[in-house]
């Protein structure tokens, strides 16, 4: 359990399949919809991204990283764990890095942490870890982090992109003109 920059969230090594499987457990999360992942710059995610999406996730985590902008893309040979077993490796994954100078300083030795809002599935997001709700999921936990940094409660914006198209996958504190206009700078 942590503080991001937008909101609480747990998480664990995305390499780890039996760590990605517990986080599903702990949150009671469907097992179809696969963990976001936190990196710590786009030199981390470059490797994985098809050519043919790299310019626009360039552009995007230029104008956006570190912060509130999930980049999903479809990825090759990840080794990286969204879904809980049976699934394989992730063939499609949204990264984010973190505008939070703590996960920043974790994820800069090469952690890919596979991450999620920590709530319950499906219930409200826990804005503080004194709130009703977060003690069961913090007994979970074999480390919780906090810092005076606190997140700032709106989720991230979650871009999909795929073959020079984009779509707006959610909106969050990013929003669609922002990103339109960013990507429409890198076609300039």
């Amino acid at each position: 359990m942590f503080p991001t920059d937008t909101v609480y969230g747990i998480g664990c090594s995305a390499a780890c399949a039996a760590s990605v499987t517990r986080v599903f457990r702990a949150k009671h999360r469907d097992p179809l919809r696969p963990l976001p992942v936190f990196v710590s710059d786009i030199l981390g995610v470059l490797p994985w991204v098809e050519p043919s999406t790299r310019l626009m996730a360039r552009r995007l985590a230029s104008v956006f990283w570190p912060g509130a902008l999930t980049i999903v893309v479809n990825v090759g040979g990840s080794g990286i764990h969204t879904q809980p077993p049976p699934y394989p490796e992730a063939s499609s994954i949204g990264f984010r890095v973190p505008r939070h100078a703590g996960l920043l300083r974790l994820l800069s030795n090469g952690l890919v942490m596979a991450q999620t809002s920590l709530n319950e599935s499906g219930q409200r997001v826990i804005e503080s870890l004194d709130m009703p709700g977060a003690v069961p999921l913090l007994e979970q936990a074999d480390l919780i982090l906090d810092s005076r940094q606190r997140p700032e409660g709106q989720p991230s914006t979650v871009v999909g992109l795929a073959e020079g198209s984009w779509t707006m996958l959610r909106e969050g504190s990013i929003s669609f003109a922002d990103v339109a206009a960013a990507l429409v700078e890198e076609a300039l």
